[in-house]
């Protein structure tokens, strides 16, 4: 009598004590998530790949407007017809002192064209940086869940040890009395030694998902991070439908980054060939010329000014800006196939991502709904069953270990599925929040 009062209490212990499985405790949903959104806010302003993304951005802002000026202007500055051997200044009618400037001209259109091709680069790094910015926010929430689920798994496995601990006490008091048969203590300590073996795994996933989420931070692997426990039923509750996988296709084909740098770089293909096919016409240069003459033989020569017009004779366009043309419109035939690869990737993704997140949430559904209930209420049966000598002590061990399979299972179908919600939001909306 006294083993079995023991073990019941054991097993109090335990339904007591496996609440942040069973997520009793305070838990935020999924889009309010604060400790999350405070980790995700924190990569976005810490992380070193998107700081590289935003140094690309301002750097293909500040080639716009260069790319549409004028060339710089050319000065000269120079003597002629100095009279040898002493290059005398004032021993000739011919001789002068130049000043020149000369301004180069580009053919109409060609200036903007120019800018045109740096405008649509800058709109392909903004582009990227969005991307970037969303994979950041998906691989910080994987991170996370995955954080989260290996937490509230080991604080449950250290709940079932201590039953299990409690239980090869007991088994092996029951056998020393003769009570019970050699079997159940080594059960019972196999059962404890392989939750052990558990444990050892799970402390290698917790460390891991804390050294990803402090990368994406850019912090030390071992800081500290606050996670909020999962908390199934409200999860379960508070879940809704998905729209169907059309709608979110065609959502994340109209607003996804990913595209848009595609577009961009057709963009940037398509102004390129513009500005070869200009570059085939002629260019201007603008010049003028004052020459000093200074006094000679005690006569004063006038100064002279000079206006010239150069004009730049593209005659070997054939072998040049033609075929740049042509490599530019091949640049442009290969974006628009990357731009149709990108959509039915993406197109793949999404169906993936809200096939996935339909099945965790029925998954966990089940499990809140159905294997936890029946998990539970098993236990509580063949306990009865038990204390009045109707079930074997394996049969309880069993029993008791499938329950907490089912809520380690739950932990991690939770964690999953919430994580396969930010992605999927990821891929089909503007926001870099989860």
């Amino acid at each position: 009598m006294q083993f079995r009062q023991l073990i019941l209490a054991a097993s109090a212990l335990l339904m007591a004590g496996a609440g942040p499985a069973l997520g009793q405790g305070s838990a935020a949903p999924i889009v309010g998530d604060s400790a999350l959104q405070s980790l995700v806010a924190e990569a976005l302003a810490r992380n070193p790949t998107v700081a590289q993304r935003q140094a690309a951005v301002r750097a293909a802002t500040l080639r716009i407007r260069p790319a549409g000026s004028l060339p710089d202007p050319m000065l000269t500055i120079g003597v002629m017809d100095l009279v040898m051997p002493h290059f005398d200044f004032n021993q000739s009618d011919f001789t002068e002192a130049d000043v020149e400037l000369s301004q180069e001209i580009p053919w109409p259109g060609s200036l903007g064209a120019r800018s045109g091709v740096m405008r649509a680069a800058a709109a392909g790094a903004r582009a990227e940086e969005g991307t970037i910015r969303r994979e950041v926010t998906t691989a910080m929430a994987v991170a996370y869940y995955r954080l989260g689920y290996a937490g509230t798994a080991l604080e449950t496995l250290r709940h079932q040890r201590e039953l299990l601990d409690a239980a090869v006490q007991l088994s092996t008091t029951r056998y020393a009395t003769g009570a019970a048969p050699q079997s159940d203590p080594l059960q019972a300590k196999l059962a404890r030694d392989r939750l052990r073996s558990e444990e050892f795994v799970l402390e290698s996933d917790r460390i891991a998902a804390l050294a990803a989420v402090n990368a994406l931070r850019n912090r030390a692997p071992g800081d500290s991070v606050t996670v909020t426990s999962i908390d199934l039923a409200a999860l379960s509750a508070g879940t809704a439908l998905q729209p169907p996988s059309d709608s979110l296709v065609a959502r994340a084909l109209a607003t996804h980054p990913r595209l848009a740098a595609r577009r961009a770089a057709i963009e940037q293909a398509t102004r390129t060939i513009q500005v070869e096919r200009l570059g085939a016409r002629p260019d201007f240069t603008l010049s003028a010329r004052y020459g000093y003459r200074p006094v000679a033989f005690g006569f004063k020569f006038p100064d002279f000014f000079s206006a010239f017009v150069g004009l730049r004779l593209p005659i070997w366009a054939w072998r040049k800006q033609n075929r740049l043309a042509d490599a530019a419109r091949a640049d442009s035939t290969g974006a628009a196939a990357g731009l149709r690869y990108a959509e039915l990737q993406l197109g793949r993704e999404v169906t993936e991502a809200a096939a996935r997140v339909r099945a965790s949430q029925q998954r966990l559904a089940l499990l809140v709904d159905g294997v936890l209930p029946n998990a539970r209420g098993t236990v509580e049966s063949v306990l009865r069953s038990y204390q009045v000598g109707r079930a074997e002590f394996l049969t309880l061990l069993s029993v008791e270990d499938a329950r907490y399979r089912a809520e380690l299972e739950a932990v991690a179908v939770a964690a999953d599925f919430q994580a396969q919600l930010v992605m999927l939001r990821q891929l089909t909306a503007g926001e870099t929040q989860p």
